[in-house]
This record gives C-alpha cells, sequence and structure tokens, in this order.
C-alpha cells in the first residue's frame, strides 16, 4: 500500500485501537516490534506488508472475541482473552489449582495448556506452555 491507501488504513486502525481501549504498545506486542517502531509507522514510514496484514486480521478477528468488550465472569474468576489470555484469578481458586499441579507433577502453566489442548482436540496439535503470567500468592 502506497499514499492515500497507507493513510486511510493508519486512520482505520488508530479509531479501531481507542474502540477497544488499546494502545502502540499493544500492537508492538502482537508485531513482534518496540513500540517506537509502531510509531514511527503510524506517524511516517509505511506498515510493512505482513504486518499490515497481521493488522488486518486482528482487526476483522477481536470483535468476535471481545464481544461487548468486558472480561467474562465467573465466581472467583475473571478472563479476558484478546490473542492471548489473562485470567485472574481468587486467592482460594489459585491455590486449589497450584496444589492440583503439584499433585499431577506438572506446573500450573503445563496444566493450562493441557487443559486448552483438550478443548481444541482435532483442531490443533498439542500447545505447549509458552508465557503464562499467575498472580503471586
Amino acid at each position: 500500500m502506497q499514499g492515500k491507501e497507507q493513510t486511510e488504513f493508519k486512520s482505520a486502525v488508530k479509531s479501531w485501537l481507542k474502540s477497544h481501549g488499546l494502545d502502540y504498545r499493544w500492537v508492538a506486542e502482537q508485531c513482534g516490534v518496540s513500540e517506537i517502531t509502531v510509531r514511527n509507522w503510524m506517524s511516517q514510514k509505511n506498515i510493512p506488508p505482513l504486518k499490515q496484514q497481521l493488522l488486518e486480521r486482528v482487526m476483522v478477528q477481536l470483535p468476535a472475541v471481545q464481544q461487548g468488550g468486558t472480561a467474562a465472569e465467573v465466581q472467583g474468576m475473571s478472563v479476558n482473552a484478546a490473542f492471548s489470555l489473562t485470567i485472574k484469578l481468587a486467592p482460594e481458586l489459585y491455590n486449589r489449582l497450584a496444589e492440583r499441579a503439584m499433585a499431577s507433577g506438572t506446573t500450573m502453566e503445563g496444566m493450562i495448556a493441557q487443559a486448552i489442548s483438550r478443548l481444541l482436540e482435532d483442531e490443533a496439535p498439542a500447545l505447549t506452555s509458552r508465557k503464562v503470567i499467575l498472580p503471586s500468592k
């Protein structure tokens, strides 16, 4: 994309970010670049084609993931999913899960990755734990 189309796309990205309560730091994390790089794209440089395709895909898919824009609530837990997964657990739930993970000889991260893999069963190969940030006790 060049010129006017690039400007229109950047404007659409800015509006979309604002409507979802997201910022350039979030874009940087999704694209695997620094926040400064994203700021340069948005102000003066062109967004590289592969990164633009990634952003277009995210902009199309995220509304379906975050309907209503709020986290799902279950007693003692809240979940927010938007290409990453954040789970906030009440201390008693956290402790129960930690005990269960220890009893089964795995980590909390490994246990969660296995549970997600079971949910997806035939749709994807088994997941491995990459980055799960859990609250401290």
